[in-house]
């Protein structure tokens, strides 16, 4: 088990319930009131850092748009998040609500997800830089994650930002040959406010890491 003290600190800050509401009040026209949770997984899924991650509407708490996998590891050129898809999608379809709500991880729907259950999805990697005072994210260069959607072919293009208290993101789907914007946001990124930590349901290296942590600065 190798885990690096800033990937330990990026999924402790990752690890959570996230809104957006403040943004939607004072945007309405461009950005929805959003949810995302990003629920930490056992690290048997993956043998590694990984989380399970929903977004839904806030008018349609029953009804999450996307849900993911994402693997989080470390390289000799920093760390990279790796994207997995669902097999059955439905099967844990609110995960993330009900983490929030019940407040009991072991008894929920993610609690059984398995490796089996997941497929990756080629390409579809984000690399990721410590800049001093946050993490930030964008996708590989290239053009290598194609998702299918508005019956149109296009490649995903990633950023994010994420610091101890907030998550800012911009996904876009963009046309292969032009680069022209095809569906996502055209008015900068979601700015994400975490509401509910979920770093308790780290495994517990993060618990060992934080000791250390704290044990060199001491």
């Amino acid at each position: 088990m190798s885990v690096s003290p800033q990937l330990a600190q990026l999924a402790t800050w990752m690890a959570g319930h996230f809104n957006n509401l403040q943004q939607a009040i004072a945007e309405p026209v461009w950005f929805a009131n959003i949810h995302v949770y990003q629920c930490p997984l056992p690290w048997s899924v993956l043998q590694g850092v990984g989380f399970y991650v929903e977004q839904l509407y806030d008018i349609y708490p029953e009804q999450p748009y996307r849900q993911r996998v994402i693997h989080l590891f470390d390289t000799p050129d920093g760390i990279r998040i790796q994207n997995y898809a669902l097999t059955a999608p439905d099967s844990y379809r609110c995960a993330g609500r009900e983490l929030l709500l019940s407040n009991a991880y072991a008894k929920g729907k993610l609690a059984g997800l398995t490796a089996a259950e997941l497929e990756l999805l080629p390409g579809c990697v984000t690399q990721v830089e410590w800049t001093g005072s946050c993490y930030r994210g964008r996708s590989l260069p290239g053009k290598g994650c194609i998702v299918e959607r508005k019956g149109r072919t296009t490649y995903l293009y990633s950023e994010f930002e994420i610091g101890a208290d907030y998550f800012h993101s911009l996904d876009q789907g963009r046309d292969p040959e032009t680069d022209q914007v095809i569906w996502g946001s055209l008015s900068g990124p979601f700015r994400f406010v975490k509401k509910q930590d979920f770093s308790q349901y780290l495994p517990q290296w993060a618990e060992v890491l934080n000791h250390e942590a704290v044990g060199a600065t001491g």
